[in-house]
C-alpha cells in the first residue's frame, strides 16, 4: 500500500488526495466541507467586499 501511494504522489501532477480518497469520505473523517478553490475565492472576495 505504501508503495502504491509513493508511485501515485510522486508524479509531476499527482491526484488530489480528496479526489483519490473520495469527497464524502474526507468530509466525514475530517468533519469539514470540501468545496472547489474557485468557489472558495468567490466567498472570500464577497466577505472582503462586505467588510
Amino acid at each position: 500500500m505504501k508503495k502504491l501511494f509513493k508511485e501515485i504522489f510522486k508524479k509531476r501532477h499527482p491526484y488530489a488526495p480528496v479526489a483519490f480518497l473520495g469527497r464524502k469520505a474526507v468530509e466525514g473523517s475530517m468533519g469539514c466541507k470540501v468545496i472547489k478553490t474557485k468557489k472558495l475565492y468567490k466567498i472570500i472576495q464577497a466577505e472582503q467586499a462586505n467588510s
